[in-house]
């Protein structure tokens, strides 16, 4: 019955968010220890670089980013019995990619603390129509806004942070500001304003709330007033620059 159960929530999420969803049976029974990302690992290190995808034909419900620390994260061939012969190279800068599958394998308890909790999830995506696999916390786009007189797209990316032992369950946090140039093709990705000053300490993203401002201006400028717990962020994107006011 739990199998049943476990292969119908997978049905479920993967027609109401565009990509596969897997979930092993033991991943809310708690492993002591601490999981180690294989992707930031020295023992996966390669100067192989991957380029970034930049251009995409549109936003869909599979569309996220990834941000990689400075030192880059390692890109794998397979999620499985990993060697270095699975390493595929490095990704070193941000890229959009096409999100087709989260494997939720397992979550593990610090045995110092009750309330430290690490995960073991794969996802799998393109990057430039070629797959990869990563164990690294990716961005979804939380909103898109459609820039008619500029002919762009501004979008806000975060990571869900989650709660307690709960893995990517609201909890929004690191946020940017991407802006898209429309082209003949699709979207060209042209500003990533890097990690915003801004902590959110909201439980969802609600961007029709009172909480969250967006206003576009008369020359087709759009300003933004996303409310924050210890500051307010505030900014103007003009089409070319974000700037704070």
């Amino acid at each position: 019955m739990r199998t049943f159960q476990i292969i119908l929530l997978t049905f479920i999420i993967s027609n109401a968010w565009g990509q596969s969803i897997k979930q092993s049976p033991n991943w809310f029974d708690l492993i002591e220890g601490t999981y180690e990302l294989k992707s930031t690992s020295k023992e996966f290190r390669t100067s192989g670089e991957i380029k970034p995808q930049l251009n995409i034909p549109a936003i869909t419900k599979r569309t996220y980013f990834i941000v990689p620390p400075k030192e880059g994260i390692t890109l794998f061939d397979t999620n499985s019995a990993l060697s270095e012969e699975n390493v595929v190279g490095k990704l070193s800068t941000s890229s959009l990619i096409e999100l087709l599958e989260i494997d939720y394998r397992n979550t593990f308890q610090n045995p110092d603390t009750t309330w430290k909790f690490t995960h073991e999830v794969w996802y799998k995506f393109r990057i430039n129509n070629q797959t990869f696999y990563a164990d690294y916390r990716i961005h979804d786009l939380k909103i898109t806004r459609q820039l008619e007189k500029l002919d762009q797209v501004i979008s806000v990316a975060a990571q869900d942070t989650g709660y307690d032992n709960y893995y990517d369950n609201g909890y929004p946090e690191h946020f940017h500001i991407l802006a898209f140039n429309r082209t003949q093709n699709g979207l060209t990705l042209k500003f990533d304003s890097k990690e915003l000053d801004l902590e959110c300490n909201c439980e969802f993203w609600e961007p029709e709330s009172e909480t969250y401002y967006w206003k576009e201006l008369e020359n087709g400028s759009l300003f933004m007033k996303p409310a924050g717990l210890k500051q307010t962020f505030e900014a103007t994107w003009n089409g070319l620059e974000l700037i704070q006011e």
